[in-house]
Order: C-alpha cells, then structure tokens, then sequence
C-alpha cells in the first residue's frame, strides 16, 4: 500500500510560461500549490485547442476530434477517435479507450495525443476522452466518465469498425487509476461497483457496459487505504480525509477490487517516481498474480513520474502490449 500522499501528475512537453507566472509557480510550495501549478501548465499548452469538430487525415490514419460521448458540458464530455486509414479488416479493429492524467484536478486529451496517434498507426481505433474533473466534480464523477466512453464506443462501434470483443483502454497517472478502477471493478458484485459510481443499482446502463479485455496503465495510484488517516490532501478528489470518508477511499482503492476475472494488466512505473510512489504498483502487481490474474510488471530503472510518460520506452511497451494481447495473430 502506498505510504505517501499521492498527488499524479502527467507528462507534457517544455512549453514558455510568462514572467509573472515563473514568479508566482516559485512561490508554490504545498503540494496542493502543485496541483495548482500543474493545471495552469495544462491549461497553458492546451491554449488554441479549440472545442469545434475537426478531422484530420494521412496515409495512416484519420483523426476526429472532439465528439460528445457523454453529456456533461463543455469540455468534459468530449473524446478525440483516432483510426487507422483505409478499409478495416472483415471482423473489425480492436479498440483502445485511452484516459489523460492529471491529479485528477486538471489535464485533457491532447497530453496523450502522442500514445493515441501511435497505437493508431498500428492499426488500432483509438478513442481519446476529456472526463469531468476535480474540486468542481468529486469522485465518482470520473469513474463514471469512463464507464460512459465505454457505452459510446460500443453504440458506435459499427460506424467506427470496433470489434468490441477486443476492447483495452489506457491510463496514465490519474488515467491509470480511472483505468485500473474501472476494470478491477467491473466482475464486482452491483454493490462495490455503485459505491464508486453515482449510478444507481437498478441503472440500466450497468447491463450495457462492454468488457474490458486488456488494460495497460502507467504511474497509478492503486491504493489510498494506508494513506494518514487526517490528511487532507486528496479531500479535493476524495470529498475529506480517510477518516471522514472511509469507504469513499476503500472505493476508490483499485487494489481492494482485484479478482481472477480481472483483464490481462500491464503495469508501467518508473522506480524514482516521488509522485506516486512505486510501491502501490507492486502491490497492486502482487494482488493480482495473487488472485491469479495475468499482471505483468515493468519498472523504469531510474525514472521518475514524468519522465517515464515521456520516455520513448514507455510508448513501446504500450503498443506491444495491446498488439500482443488484442490484435489478431494473422494481422
């Protein structure tokens, strides 16, 4: 379990920040003034992407940007389908769901674009989601974001030429958690899996929900049960501290969901990460070879949180992992 307040993060490329803003990020100190400092960088080298309907095409794939899957407003409901040129196979292109980071509290879809054009390229459809975020929308909100991706990528899966029984999905840092929750929560009884969605038990939605075949997520927190029992600082995402909200943390907690039905894992982490301390990987890890799933481990020998998002290997072990587990032996 991990043993450290967990604030994620993502990975992002240099960009400028205006004078006044380099003196006030100086000045952060507290690790919630991280998150701040996080967001405004996002917020930052997200400028100029724009909300109106684009597609985008090469010789290898065609990109469609910003389709509503969901209602929520604004931003949040949208996803970015990436998919590869030509004519699909007969039986479909196997599908990945990819999720951004971002402490939860900020971030969107264009800081994967790199991860999404790649598995793209490689013969995948990618669906690339924005999802409601934090202090405004407080867990479950996001979970209940990827379950609605999930929904509309099978409603569209003929117009996207998706074979649903070949669905993985992708996370990084607060993206590998939504990911790992959603997945290890999926086989759970309607009880666990409604204490970590605003649903209700009897929504039919629950019914509707494809199968996740293959998750691969990067830098996740996987468990907020060993976190300090009064600490405040994911009461932002969480709603309080552990103590105020114990089963609110436990539901969040994808390690307290693993089971032998859980879908083939491939867990990413760099060994220096200080963000979201390796630990709740391995454990996570551990818990579900335990359980007698198929989890694979891959440490990043001196990396820490956001260099192992932007390490070349990373996109790699990514591909190879959803080509091996999803893609179709002949192609």
């Amino acid at each position: 379990m991990q043993r450290f307040p967990i604030i994620p993060t993502i990975g992002m490329p240099t960009i400028r920040i205006p004078t006044l803003r380099r003196q006030w990020i100086r000045r952060l100190t507290t690790r919630r003034a991280v998150i701040a400092c996080l967001s405004l960088i996002v917020a930052t080298a997200a400028m100029g992407d724009g909300t109106a309907t684009t597609d985008q095409e090469s010789s290898e794939i065609r990109i469609t940007a910003n389709q509503r899957y969901s209602d929520s407003e604004g931003r949040a409901g949208l996803c970015d389908v990436f998919s590869p040129a030509g004519p699909p196979p007969p039986t479909g292109y196997p599908a990945v769901i990819v999720v951004h980071g971002g402490g939860w509290i900020s971030g969107d879809k264009w800081t994967v674009a790199g991860y999404s054009r790649m598995l793209a390229e490689r013969g995948f459809v990618v669906i690339s989601i924005n999802y409601r975020l934090a202090p405004t929308f407080k867990f479950p909100s996001q979970v209940d974001d990827v379950r609605s991706a999930m929904l509309w990528t099978k409603s569209h899966a003929e117009e996207w030429s998706v074979d649903l029984n070949r669905l993985g999905a992708f996370g990084y840092s607060a993206g590998g958690h939504l990911t790992a929750l959603v997945a290890s929560l999926a086989d759970e009884p309607i009880d666990a899996q409604a204490a970590a969605s605003d649903w209700s038990k009897s929504d039919p939605r629950w019914t509707q929900l494809p199968k996740i075949n293959a998750i691969c997520v990067g830098g996740p927190p996987c468990d907020f049960r060993a976190l300090p029992i009064d600490n405040q600082t994911l009461a932002y995402f969480l709603g309080g501290s552990r103590r105020e909200k114990p089963s609110v943390y436990e539901a969040a907690s994808p390690s307290a969901h693993t089971s032998k039905a859980d879908p083939v894992t491939q867990i990413i982490h760099g060994d220096s990460d200080s963000i979201v301390p390796i630990s709740g990987s391995k454990e996570f890890h551990a818990a579900q070879v335990a359980a007698g799933v198929d989890s694979r481990m891959q440490v990043m020998p001196q990396q820490g949180h956001m260099m192992t998002f932007m390490n070349p290997k990373t996109s790699t072990i990514v591909v190879e992992f959803f080509n091996e587990v999803l893609m179709p032996k002949s192609q």
